[in-house]
């Protein structure tokens, strides 16, 4: 919902920043608020603050990509904003639980991690965008935005881009169920923390840049479509692996790492999509419909889980990464390609 917005008003910089200071003001009222069954509804409200602004920001810096970055470079950018996101969110949140428990609590946590966002945010503030059309109406450019959805879901790249968000390939929904299951491979509380928690967050940045620059050296559909093959071939490994405590940290990082790359190539397919106008719409929309099949496969795997054991539901997912590529490359053999021009970001302002 807030595309739109953030397509037909203020700057992607200025957008990322207000929301910056959203995200923050409210991490540290959650950190201030009483925990007490009275004061859910305030904890809810300030929790899907948060998460708005968040979801606000990325659109805003996707968007701010998308006029700044020519088409051949975003494979790199891609690869970079899935460090952020998959990296950065198992970091932080490792830093900010063992703050909580270490360092002073759950105040000085908010605090510390409060500090990096805005540390990290510096970068934007360098960020030179062309400015709006003077005199275009509001109306024009929320045409310019429908136009934008249309043409997404109308031609054969768009489409193949929104198949890439999907398809239940490369999403890693067992990965988020092997601490309930770790017992499976006799790993101990210790090692599941540790190695779920920042040894695979350190694992998947090295994913997320591979990939990344190879979306700008070989085809960006080629590079998703292997890499989703990598992802269920890792999993198959870890279930028909020997189920130890080595083993299950050494496929475990294997799979963060795999994952990283995938999810690079996801986002370079999309970033082909973004012009020069609609870019956050366009991005947000493809970025909601991502978490559809993340939620169904998690059931899925889970719901396997409990009747065939960890070997089964990894190998379920393994099973659907593979059935979804053959279901891609089918849709993009069938689907002739039509001649296009690559997409080109405005100059950027002085």
């Amino acid at each position: 919902a807030m595309g739109p917005v953030l397509d037909t008003s203020l700057s992607p910089p200025k957008w990322y920043l207000i929301n910056l200071t959203i995200a923050v003001t409210a991490l540290i009222a959650l950190a201030f608020a009483p925990l007490s069954p009275s004061s859910m509804p305030l904890l809810s409200g300030l929790a899907l603050l948060m998460g708005v602004a968040m979801n606000a920001m990325t659109s805003s810096a996707t968007a701010g990509m998308a006029l700044t970055t020519p088409n051949e470079r975003r494979g790199a950018v891609a690869g970079w904003l899935q460090c952020g996101q998959l990296g950065g969110a198992g970091l932080g949140g490792g830093l900010g639980l063992w703050l909580a428990e270490h360092a002073g609590g759950q105040v000085t946590a908010a605090l510390v991690l409060a500090g990096l966002c805005a540390v990290c945010a510096l970068p934007i503030l360098y960020l030179r965008v062309p400015p709006r059309l003077a005199g275009v109406s509001v109306r024009h450019r929320l045409l310019d935005v429908m136009g934008a959805l249309l043409t997404l879901a109308r031609t054969r790249a768009g489409v193949l881009a929104i198949l890439a968000n999907v398809l239940p390939a490369s999403l890693g929904a067992a990965s988020t169920l092997l601490p309930t299951v770790a017992g499976d491979w006799h790993a101990s509380a210790d090692m599941v923390a540790l190695v779920l928690g920042a040894i695979t967050g350190i694992a998947t940045l090295p994913g997320c840049v591979i990939g990344g620059y190879l979306c700008d050296i070989f085809p960006r559909r080629t590079v998703y479509i292997l890499s989703a093959l990598a992802c269920a071939l890792g999993e198959a490994a870890m279930a028909f692996g020997p189920h130890t405590p080595l083993w299950f940290a050494v496929f475990a990082i294997l799979n963060a790492l795999l994952l990283g790359l995938s999810w690079a190539a996801v986002s370079a397919v999309c970033f082909e999509q973004l012009g020069a106008r609609a870019a956050a719409t366009v991005a947000a929309v493809l970025s909601s419909i991502s978490n559809l099949p993340v939620v169904t496969m998690v059931a899925i795997v889970g719901s396997v889980q409990g009747k065939h054991g960890s070997t089964g539901m990894l190998l379920v997912e393994a099973a659907f990464g593979v059935a979804s590529v053959v279901v891609y490359v089918l849709i993009a053999s069938v689907w002739r390609a039509e001649p296009t021009v690559g997409l080109q970001p405005v100059a950027a302002a002085a």
